[in-house]
């Protein structure tokens, strides 16, 4: 019990550390150098320009030396900001109003006249962290930390993304549960007539398919099964979801049992058999228990790739947890905190995973 609860906290230590370790990375304090004015202090950074809004003569005006980009979507603009790319955006004032009250991790630096042919006037944005009179003075860190509170609840306890996180787990989950589910039972009907040598008009043609299958990337099969097997039919994109990847699943499950209750000796199997035990009882008490030990971290490791497959699923438009990132990545202009929650709501599931197969098979096969 003690190395149990021993390896339980090294796990929440190791989880805890990462966290820190991708927080620091993803929100470090900028340095002096890289802390905004005015707009004389972008003449030579790298900006990016929203649907060519900057013409030519004004950025020889402001930007001579500047390293200017054109994008057609704001979406790239701001993660490209976010991952370093580009230091600020320069777009329409309207557009420019728009971003900045959705989302309050940016700043306007100010604005630029318009030529003689427009009447809007250009922003530049920047980065809120690097505006050098919202970042100066004692009131540094209270900022940082009203900024990352504020930051947190937008992008995941605001009703938009509240809703997309939760329906986006909803969706992993029972995607998951179904396949698990349909890949066992095939994995264990194809072990069952393997071993028996039964039925072997549908176990050979099965077998075939489903190790034939298991050569098609998950992704494809996934695509393959919900455009074209059951194009016509009336079944939701989880449902095909959870076929697709239960019969990519149970081929790995297949060998797994088939290998490790095989590897059982046949004498210890006839030995039940003499004591008066029938044949399922000679499986359930004498084989299952001495096959699961082994084969129990091959099945768990199975079942997380089958987790992590799940992430295919916005191919085929089903809303799940990593198209909940993407949409939103689309409200908030953010990156890192979408993703971050994601990814421990990941290794949450597959420490539940873990634990849940272990229990079952600790109360159903292994008694010490």
């Amino acid at each position: 019990m003690k190395n149990i609860d021993k390896r339980f906290y090294n796990r929440i230590w190791s989880w805890l550390l990462c966290i820190l370790l991708l927080g620091i990375l993803g929100g470090c304090h900028p340095d002096a150098s890289n802390l905004y004015d005015s707009l004389d202090d972008l003449a030579n950074k790298r900006l990016a320009v929203y649907q060519g809004i900057l013409s030519d003569s004004l950025s020889e005006v402001y930007f001579p030396k500047a390293e200017l980009k054109d994008y057609d979507n704001t979406l790239k603009i701001f993660l490209d900001m976010e991952a370093g790319k580009r230091d600020a955006v320069v777009m329409g004032e309207e557009v420019a109003s728009a971003v900045i009250s959705t989302n309050n991790d940016y700043v306007c630096l100010g604005y630029i006249d318009p030529s003689a042919d427009e009447d809007e006037r250009i922003a530049v944005i920047i980065p809120i962290r690097q505006y050098a009179p919202h970042m100066g003075g004692k009131a540094d860190m209270y900022t940082m930390l009203e900024s990352w509170k504020e930051r947190i609840h937008r992008n995941v306890f605001s009703n938009d993304s509240w809703h997309l996180i939760t329906g986006g787990l909803c969706t992993t989950v029972k995607i998951f549960l179904g396949a698990a589910l349909f890949a066992f039972l095939l994995a264990i009907l194809l072990t069952y007539m393997g071993i028996n040598h039964k039925w072997g008009w549908l176990y050979h043609p099965l077998h075939w398919f489903v190790f034939t299958i298991h050569d098609i990337p998950s992704v494809v099969l996934m695509m393959f099964f919900y455009y074209v097997v059951f194009a016509s039919t009336s079944l939701s994109g989880v449902v095909v979801s959870a076929i697709a990847l239960g019969v990519y699943t149970s081929a790995s499950l297949t060998k797994i049992f088939k290998i490790h209750i095989t590897q059982v000796s046949k004498e210890q199997r006839e030995a039940g058999l003499m004591l008066g035990l029938s044949s399922f009882q000679t499986y359930r008490y004498v084989v299952f228990p001495q096959a699961v030990r082994v084969m129990l971290p091959l099945v768990i490791a199975e079942l997380k790739l089958l987790l992590r497959s799940t992430s295919y699923a916005g191919y085929i438009a089903q809303k799940d947890l990593v198209k909940a990132v993407d949409a939103i990545r689309g409200l908030t202009y953010d990156a890192f905190l979408p993703l971050l929650i994601v990814s421990l709501l990941y290794l949450l599931l597959s420490w539940l995973i873990a634990k849940s197969v272990e229990g079952i098979c600790q109360k159903l096969f292994i008694h010490d």
